[in-house]
């Protein structure tokens, strides 16, 4: 997906407030907005980049004046103890529902509302468990996503955010004990905003229930660019039989390239009226978009 008039304040107002944990004093804030407010895509001079690309440029220029590569670690840090804190409860529920998988499914993509481009807004975490029951996901996705899983052998699940993590381990679990491929975790091999690092990955758990690989993307990224993972993780992603990407950079970049149809399952939460648009849901629907 390309940036949308949408992306362009959304994008300034998560700068600004990044910035704002970042940098010292007003002063290094204004040189910020003074750079950040000449990026040709931010002012509509040019609609051909994804919303993930043109944060990369944007966070750059964080790191470049407040001279702190990751601003945002210790809200990272802070994110899973909380998500870390619900997750025997969030398992019981999963544990004991009719459909374990749906259940988890739902939970991962509810998850996702601890992106930082929520904008403030995020739900608190301990409500989101406390809604699952009551939520829905079109059931053609689902079963769709099924018949992914009872086939895939070899799964790649690209993960998004710090918190969300903590869901996606337990999705892992169900998928492991219900279908048992072989699953590799995949994370960011550089800070961007509050995306996960190996470093979060292995502080939640997940390297009890898969493998944990970073994508060997040398910029800060907060997207999986095919053109730009590692060699190894290139090769990983050719021969598996599902991904699963999780998140709105996943999607935003997956959807341009197309080298994944046919394999690519979705998980991302409607947040914006671009993702509400393209996918026929209200605000805050789960998609579940099999590609």
């Amino acid at each position: 997906m390309l940036i949308w008039p949408d992306c362009i304040p959304c994008i300034l107002k998560m700068s600004l407030e990044v910035a704002r944990q970042a940098m010292k004093d007003e002063s290094q804030l204004t040189s910020f907005m003074q750079e950040a407010l000449e990026v040709t895509h931010l002012r509509g001079g040019d609609w051909a980049v994804t919303p993930p690309e043109l944060i990369r440029d944007i966070w750059l220029k964080i790191n470049e004046i407040s001279g702190d590569g990751d601003p945002l670690k210790e809200m990272k840090a802070e994110q899973n103890r909380q998500a870390l804190e619900l997750y025997p409860l969030a398992k019981e529920l999963v544990s004991k529902s009719r459909d374990p998988l749906l259940e988890a499914v739902k939970l991962a993509v509810l998850g996702n509302s601890r992106d930082f481009m929520g904008n403030g807004n995020e739900e608190p975490i301990g409500e989101i468990v406390g809604r699952l029951p009551k939520l829905v996901v079109r059931p053609e996705a689902v079963e769709e996503l099924r018949r992914r899983l009872g086939e895939a052998r070899r799964l790649v699940y690209l993960g998004d955010n710090c918190g969300e993590i903590v869901f996606d381990r337990l999705l892992i679990e169900v998928i492991r004990d219900t279908y048992d491929p072989e699953i590799t975790f995949i994370t960011r091999s550089v800070p961007i905003l509050n995306d996960a690092t190996l470093e979060d990955a292995l502080a939640v758990g997940i390297d009890r229930v898969a493998r944990i690989m970073e994508n060997g993307i040398p910029e800060p990224l907060p997207a999986t660019l095919l053109s730009k993972v590692s060699p190894e993780l290139k090769a990983l992603i050719e021969e598996s039989d599902l991904v699963i990407a999780k998140g709105g950079g996943n999607h935003d970049i997956l959807t341009e390239e197309g080298d994944l149809n046919d394999k690519v399952s979705f998980l991302v939460l409607a947040k914006c009226h671009p993702y509400c648009t393209i996918h026929q849901l209200p605000l805050g629907g789960l998609i579940v978009h099999n590609s």
